[in-house]
């Protein structure tokens, strides 16, 4: 017997019980009273505390940078600076840039 199928009998047997039990509110007032005696657990509050403060701190993080007070000047250049090649890393590079051409007008 497969192990959903053997948890189907059982639920439905249980189910059967349950409706034809003479003392059907008291069984249900028992089991709600022993749910409410159970004390909360305090991992929960805990859980919420922490994703409160991460989204406190995400904000105290992301926010300010998001409204930037000073505009983007559009006419600012910007300059790339690069170490110094070799001549035959410039070469490799000429090669490289002309490889891909179907015209080849650039010498040897």
């Amino acid at each position: 017997m497969n192990n959903d199928d053997f948890t189907k009998q059982v639920t439905s047997k249980l189910d059967g019980l349950a409706r034809n039990h003479r003392n059907k509110a008291v069984v249900m007032n028992n089991v709600l009273e022993h749910i409410h005696d159970k004390p909360a657990s305090r991992y929960g509050n805990w859980k919420i505390t922490g994703f409160a403060l991460a989204a406190a701190l995400t904000g105290i993080v992301i926010l300010p940078n998001v409204f930037d007070a000073e505009p983007a000047n559009p006419t600012t250049q910007h300059v790339a600076v690069s170490p110094k090649l070799s001549p035959q890393m410039m070469e490799d590079l000429e090669m490289l840039s002309v490889f891909g051409e179907d015209s080849h007008s650039h010498g040897s």
